[in-house]
């Protein structure tokens, strides 16, 4: 019996989850017991044979599911609440009551995750540009292996077990997202991944509320170090010093940034509408389809592992320009009348709002037409905002690295506030328009204030719903390549 399969026999489930007590067992059953086929958390999606475990939270409950769960064809449900009656319950199905149904989860995915001696695990956190690196690294480890990775962002304590346990064990390689934003979160998560690779994007502000300052923030993405696998490898980019202290005795692993102390070092960053081209310090170059020199980094990393893991360079660039920039992300619209859209909607901090605005006030150098910026409230920065979203503004007064002030700038949101008020004090000639939130009106009033020919910068925290602007701007500028979306919806100063 393979490990696999002794992992998805009822009773290894049970030992693997910490024990547990069967409320519902065949009593006729087979000889040999079922070996399950998977693992939902979600009954609508749940298959034969799989096992439906029941998570509860603040706005869910799985267990008010169980009995369409095992109507779809569960063979297996694990509970933290006994169900209220068992004429529902199939005569062939087990039913495992544990006192946690989140602890069993994880539990049973470190379990599973030991059980793959051949598989690669890959551990991806940073403060920004996880989710890109990630996929620019399965698109480099795809030319050469069979990969699999999180699914859009799953990163947090229920996505990187559920990322663990779609695993095969055929695949080479799984590249699991780690994300925090509380300290000791990526410690208990590496503790499952156990990581022969490591990579740590980059530090930044972000998570203060809980993480509490640029040290923090380094001290919990460095725990992904710590939780490396016997004999694992890291690539930590160290632009920002605050990690530093973290790799200064590491033995196994490379750094890389713009930082001239990197071992692999960016240098002759260039960007255009195309795409983004740097060389390295090795004097290798390298050309990406996506926009930023922040992207620079990224790729730098997926470099750095496909390096590690036997790629030749010239598979490593095949897998680059295989990747087009994900949804939200920097994504370039092109519209009617001239018009240009780049949504960066996805979510967004201090760095990554200063990275995106400066990338595409770069861009809009190069192009006739307004700029306008529509920038929405960064979250979770505890006693900083204020200053951060007052910094926004202040980028965009200045003038010294050579860039165009924007012709328009749009804040959305209580806290941008402070960025929209900053302008009215110290650069009045810079055009601007405040909106305290996102609903119907404030959209369609943002929209009619573009015309034909313009630029367009979509930027914000992901809880600020910006992607509504952004769909609303492509109904009203029809797409000269469709894009999907559905539409949606200022004061002016």
């Amino acid at each position: 019996m393979s490990a696999t399969e002794l992992f998805w026999s009822p009773e290894a489930i049970r030992m693997a989850v910490g024990g547990g007590r069967w409320l519902h067992r065949p009593v006729d059953g087979p000889a040999e017991p079922p070996n399950f086929a998977g693992l939902c958390t979600d009954s609508r999606t749940v298959g034969p044979g799989q096992v439906f475990l029941a998570l509860a939270g603040d706005n869910f409950d799985g267990h008010a599911f169980l009995a369409d769960a095992l109507a779809r064809g569960a063979g297996m449900a694990i509970v933290e609440k006994a169900p209220a009656g068992s004429a529902s319950v199939p005569p062939g199905a087990y039913i495992l009551l544990v006192d946690d149904t989140l602890k069993a989860l994880s539990r049973l995915a470190a379990a599973y995750r030991r059980s793959l001696k051949t598989t690669r695990f890959i551990g991806v956190t940073g403060s920004s540009g996880k989710t890109t690196t990630k996929q620019l690294l399965r698109a480099v480890l795809s030319e050469k292996f069979r990969v699999t990775s999180s699914p859009r962002s799953f990163n947090n304590h229920i996505g990187v077990p559920l990322t663990v346990l779609a695993a095969s064990p055929r695949d080479q390689c799984v590249i699991c997202e780690i994300g925090t934003n509380h300290p000791g979160e990526i410690a208990a998560l590496a503790a499952i991944v156990e990581p022969d690779i490591a990579v740590i994007t980059g530090i930044g502000r972000v998570h203060l509320e809980g993480l509490g300052s640029i040290e923090g923030v380094a001290n919990e993405k460095a725990a992904l170090l710590q939780g490396l696998a016997h004999g694992g490898w890291a690539a930590v980019n160290i632009d920002e010093p605050a990690i530093l202290p973290h790799v200064e005795n590491m033995q196994r692993g490379i750094t890389f940034g713009f930082s001239t102390d990197a071992d692999l070092r960016i240098a002759e960053c260039s960007v255009t509408q195309d795409g983004t081209t740097f060389a390295l310090n090795d004097r290798s170059r390298w050309r990406i389809t996506l926009c930023g020199t922040h992207h620079a980094s990224n790729a730098t990393a997926a470099i750095a592992v496909g390096r590690r893991c036997g790629l030749a360079d010239a598979q490593i660039q095949s897998g680059l320009l295989k990747l087009e920039p994900p949804d939200m992300r920097f994504t370039r619209h092109r519209l009617a009348e001239q018009v240009e859209l780049y949504d960066d909607s996805y979510n967004a901090n201090p760095d990554s709002m200063r990275a995106s605005i400066r990338t595409f006030r770069l861009l809009a150098a190069a192009s006739a037409g307004r700029t306008v910026l529509i920038l929405g409230d960064m979250f979770e920065l505890g006693s900083l905002s204020e200053r951060a979203h007052e910094q926004v503004a202040e980028d965009l007064a200045d003038e010294s690295q050579g860039l165009p002030q924007p012709d328009l700038a749009v804040f959305v949101g209580k806290r941008m506030r402070g960025a929209f008020d900053w302008l009215g004090r110290h650069a009045p000639a810079i055009a601007a328009v405040f909106a305290e939130q996102i609903d119907s009106r404030s959209v369609g009033e943002i929209v009619q204030l573009l015309e034909p020919g313009d630029r367009v910068l979509v930027k914000g925290s992901r809880a600020m719903g910006l992607e509504r602007v952004s769909a609303a701007i492509r109904e009203r500028f029809a797409p000269l390549v469709h894009t999907p979306g559905a539409a949606a919806g200022a004061g002016r100063r």
